[in-house]
């Protein structure tokens, strides 16, 4: 039995230095208040719940006291599954048994636990507060541990139920997946790990085979995957904090947009000789829509203090826009996953039950039976039917009809409550082939495995969805004229499915006013968000509308061709993505523009590393109008390129793509390349480079050595030895050699697994100067690496004493040290932010303040500047 380790409480109204606490409730105006002020209590929320029955009676008391308990925090461990796991064995091995037996405040404190629903054991929970993780010495390691490797992207915090939804969706590496209303982006991160699953083996495998591949054609992968993932934001901001998210996972297969999702422009594919236009269909999508999040209760305490019936009337027909846009860009066969983090039958099989309707049914489209996957994840059916919808008022209605029989306040409750909020299946038999079985989604209590409430649904589309039925207008608008014609599914139609709006034609333009869908309470928040500029169609006659047929010659599985429309007399102007916008607006996107791949900036890159010819060469672009290689140059996959090109002009707000695989600096000599490997493009180039570029190292000592000081020394005397062994700094003998007789300039090291040293591969960017050599990794990384690999928590060692004057002094005219400050001065300027060719707003204005974003990934080059 383990031994129990007792730790007494700190005195709560004391700070570190003893002195009394300041009192946080007595804020000043305007100031925020103190989230624990909020009490746990809201007699409308209770009383809607209990009485709609949404929870059986014998579970109530189960139900409501889970909801008035704190969140347990949990977290994923993300990247590619080797990676993944070779992380959570330092958990499983260090601080899973350092936490056992730990009784804080007069209470056993249970250690990490993995949830027992997620695959490989990859997601973990832990059942105490926050305050319990800074204040409890025993979890001081492990909470250093959690800062370190979610700063470098190896671990992602995440509810548990959010987490849900990808596991869904079967997902396979050839898949083009939408993700409509993306933002912050943990879904997404998953959706872009499962494309790359089991990639890097085929990398491997392309890079050492003989391949007959031809790396200037387009379309050769070299092994990558070939599917793509598309995260979209209605909200600039957050996109930009969708970037900064999954930009930890280095995917060239991600391409980020910021649009409305009700009205999700639709994608051409095809390029500019094909004499039709062929728009993309995905083959799974993600529709995580805005909702009113009183699911989110243990973690959002505003959902006591503010919920209301009437907040979900306010997105009910938003949502059923949102489902339905994403049925229209769906393919044929394809799985598309809705949900909600709220509990709210008028979000959740209200919104089912309309879109399916409103798409043609059950022919078209069916909710698929997923009982049987995560087995043991413990869930409750969707409801059948039989809700009710209570008005703001405090009235329950259990059909339209008794809305529209109550008198009083008649007109401006109908105005509020429209007909498809309420149940269509109730009175149907389970044998009727007409009834939508909503039995078949899923709804999760925070009672059943201690976690938020949620629901999702996963839907498949049957057929090719060609008439959408209209909304109804609400009892106060003017009703649509009797000879208005339904709506005809076009790929290329991106207004809401209403019977007033007609059809439109392909071509955008900006417009200076929006009105984005409401923000969600249960995602991320951000201050002050900036709207982005809006698009506006141009009108055509609904005579013009391109009819879908399939086309028989394309073999394409993620494309639909239109049978070609009369040519318009009208030129539509191109979008100028330079063009003036608000003040107040974000400001504009550069463009992306690829590179031909016999550029000569490429070919002394390939030149330099010796890039095997079988490596994919068409996909390296830049952003800027000129397409001139400045500063980066980026790598991307070959589908995401012809959707770049083939949209240009239209309008579509691409705000991201692709990976940074190389940057340019200024070198001391001719012959040195001054374009280094990215580390975040380093997983993509690295199997590709030629032995001459390569170091090797198989031993614990030197990746220590090098990860703990910055440009150690190449070629100690046995005097240096001496001093080192004193200070107690480990040795690179191991590789000094190969370093020595290598030329100036960035090449890789390759640490082979070897027994009794490492037990996975590494490669890691290394840059060798005159004198010493110096990994390429961010301070916050090597800090990680050295927790995780080490156990070591000291300070990193700066070598080069760059900021000592003596030091600078007497080196003014040394070669070396010119090369090291230029490397700092190139860090500094990266880690401040200047000259990002990639425009958009700041990472620091970009995030919220309530919900920091890890930013390792914007320091790209902060190892320059801790030189």
């Amino acid at each position: 039995m383990p031994r129990t380790k007792t730790f007494k409480k700190k005195n709560p109204n004391r700070n570190k230095s003893g002195n009394p606490k300041r009192d946080r409730d007595t804020h000043r105006p305007g100031e925020r208040g103190n989230y624990a002020s909020i009490p746990s209590e809201n007699a409308l929320y209770e009383r809607f719940y209990k009485e709609s029955a949404v929870v059986p009676d014998e579970e109530w008391d189960d139900f409501w006291g889970a909801l008035k308990r704190t969140l347990p925090t949990t977290f994923r461990f993300t990247g590619s599954r080797g990676h993944a796991l070779s992380t959570l064995k330092a958990l499983q091995d260090i601080h899973v048994p350092h936490l056992q037996g730990i009784v804080w405040d007069g209470q056993q404190v249970d250690p990490p636990k993995a949830l027992p629903w997620y695959p490989d054991n990859l997601a973990w929970g832990l059942a105490v507060g926050k305050s319990t993780i800074r204040r409890c010495p025993p979890f001081k390691k492990f909470q250093n541990y959690l800062v370190a490797e979610t700063t470098v992207g190896n671990i992602s915090r995440q509810e548990a139920v959010s987490m849900i939804p990808p596991l869904l969706m079967d997902i396979e590496s050839h898949h083009t997946i939408l993700d409509m209303c993306a933002a912050p982006g943990s879904k997404t991160a998953q959706l872009v790990e499962m494309i790359h699953n089991g990639e890097e083996a085929a990398v491997v495998n392309a890079a050492a085979g003989p391949g007959e591949e031809n790396p200037t054609k387009d379309g050769e992968r070299g092994g990558r995957a070939s599917g793509l993932v598309i995260a979209n934001d209605a909200d600039y901001k957050r996109s930009h904090m969708l970037i900064h998210q999954t930009k930890r996972l280095n995917s060239p297969n991600l391409i980020v947009t910021n649009h409305d999702a009700t009205m999700y422009p639709s994608l051409i594919i095809s390029g500019p000789d094909e004499t039709t236009k062929q728009y993309i269909k995905f083959d799974r999508i993600l529709a995580d829509v805005p909702c009113t999040g009183d699911g989110t209760a243990r973690k959002n305490l505003s959902v006591w203090k503010d919920w209301n019936p009437h907040n979900a009337f306010n997105l009910h027909n938003i949502q059923i826009r949102i489902l339905i846009r994403g049925l229209q860009m769906l393919k044929v066969g394809g799985r598309l996953v809705y949900s909600t983090c709220s509990m709210n039958p008028i979000e959740n099989e209200a919104v089912v039950q309309a879109a399916i309707d409103r798409c043609g049914g059950l022919e078209k489209v069916g909710i698929v039976d997923v009982s049987d996957r995560l087995p043991e994840l413990q869930r409750r059916s969707g409801i059948k039917g039989g809700w009710k919808v209570m008005d703001k008022d405090q009235t329950w209605y259990s059909t339209f009809d008794e809305v529209l029989k109550n008198e009083e306040g008649k007109e401006n409750r109908a105005t509020r409550i429209t007909r498809s909020m309420f149940p269509t299946e109730t009175e149907k038999s389970d044998e009727d082939p007409s009834r939508i079985p909503l039995e078949r989604c899923i709804r999760v209590y925070p009672h059943l495995q201690d976690t938020g409430g949620f629901f999702i649904t996963v839907l498949e589309k049957k057929e090719e969805i060609r008439y959408i039925k209209p909304e109804e207008p609400k009892e106060k608008q003017i009703p649509a004229p009797a000879n208005a014609q339904p709506q005809q599914d076009t790929s290329n139609d991106v207004q809401p499915e209403t019977v007033t709006l007609p059809a439109a034609v392909d071509v955008l333009e900006p417009e200076s006013k929006s009105t984005p869908p409401p923000p969600s309470p249960g995602k991320r928040k951000l201050d002050s968000p900036a709207p982005a500029p809006a698009v506006k169609k141009f009108k055509a006659e609904s005579s013009s509308e391109p009819t879908l047929t399939p086309d028989a010659s394309s073999t394409d599985p993620t494309i639909i061709t239109p049978t070609p429309k009369p040519t318009s007399t009208e030129t539509p102007k191109p979008f100028d993505f330079r063009g003036k916008t608000k003040k107040s607006g974000p400001p504009p996107e550069e463009p992306f523009k690829f590179l031909p791949h016999d550029h000569p900036v490429l070919q002394l890159i390939y030149n330099f590393y010796g890039l095997s010819p079988r490596f994919p060469r068409t996909c390296f672009m830049v952003r800027n109008a000129e397409a001139l290689p400045v500063r980066a140059i980026y790598f991307t996959s070959h589908l995401a390129k012809r959707i770049l090109e083939a949209n240009e002009g239209r309008g579509v707000k691409f705000v991201h793509c692709g990976v940074k695989a190389f940057m340019k600096q200024d070198v001391q000599s001719p012959e040195v390349c001054p374009w280094r490997i990215q580390s975040e493009g380093l997983s993509i180039v690295a199997p590709w480079i030629g032995p001459d570029r390569i170091v090797h190292a198989t031993k614990k000592e030197t990746v220590h050595a090098l990860l703990k000081e910055l440009f150690p020394k190449v070629g100690n005397t046995e005097e240096d030895k001496v001093v080192m062994e004193t200070e107690g700094r480990k040795s690179i003998d191991e590789i000094e050699h190969q370093v020595r007789d290598l030329g100036m300039g960035c090449c890789i090291l390759k640490v082979r697994r070897t027994e009794g040293e490492f037990d996975e591969d590494m490669i890691l960017p290394l840059w060798k100067s005159r004198h010493s050599c110096n990994l390429m990794l961010p301070k916050d990384e090597r800090k990680a690496m050295l927790l995780r690999l080490f156990d070591d928590t000291e300070d990193i060692r700066d070598s080069t004493m760059k900021n000592h004057h003596s030091h600078r002094d007497a080196n003014a005219d040394d070669g070396d040290g010119e090369e090291v400050n230029d490397l700092a001065k190139e860090g500094e300027e990266d880690a401040e932010g200047g000259e990002d060719e990639e425009g958009g707003v700041p990472i620091a204005e970009s995030a919220s303040v309530d919900e920091p974003v890890a930013v390792a990934e914007t320091k790209e080059n902060e190892v320059m500047a801790e030189a």
